[in-house]
């Protein structure tokens, strides 16, 4: 059954330590930052993932961007990531076919997700995932044959390619 995550990215944002510095200089960074990392962590649990955003203030409507497969929302103006969120969560939960979890903080969003059949993850819960996932890729890079947990071309290549290119380099 496919996962799917959705996060209302200022929540996790303020939640997040590592972001208390950056997102008082420069919000569009940790946005950015945010959905990096996410992307990483859909691609790695070969989930889907929505990164969802307010723009509610901001005149126009939904616009959404892809970062590698993680989908990014800005919500259309006067409209909240909660209430977004909210709508996405019903629509999937109902159709029965995914295992829908909704990131976030916000007790009154939590409820409605469970509600309507999805699951709920707190912004510091979905921290300790996060770092999960971040030492599964370091270990799963260190050890790729030939690594010293770094990719190098000698760890990716069949070594009668290998023996050629030494061959050729010792000339």
């Amino acid at each position: 059954m496919k996962e799917i995550y959705l996060i209302d990215g200022y929540n996790v944002i303020n939640y997040w330590q590592e972001f208390k510095d950056i997102r008082e200089k420069d919000l569009e960074h940790a946005r950015d930052l945010l959905a990096h990392q996410l992307s990483e962590f859909v691609a790695f649990h070969g989930c889907d993932g929505t990164l969802v955003y307010d723009a509610m203030d901001v005149p126009g409507g939904e616009e959404t961007e892809w970062i590698g497969p993680l989908r990014v929302v800005y919500t259309a103006e006067h409209e909240t990531a909660d209430s977004w969120i909210e709508r996405a969560a019903y629509q999937m939960a109902r159709r029965g076919d995914c295992r829908l979890f909704v990131v976030t903080s916000d007790k009154a969003e939590q409820d409605m997700v469970l509600g309507s059949g999805g699951l709920r993850i707190s912004a510091r819960e979905f921290r300790a995932i996060y770092g999960k996932t971040k030492q599964q890729i370091a270990e799963g890079v260190a050890r790729l044959p030939g690594s010293l947990g770094r990719r190098e071309l000698g760890g990716r290549i069949e070594d009668s390619v290998a023996r050629h290119l030494e061959a050729l380099r010792r000339r």
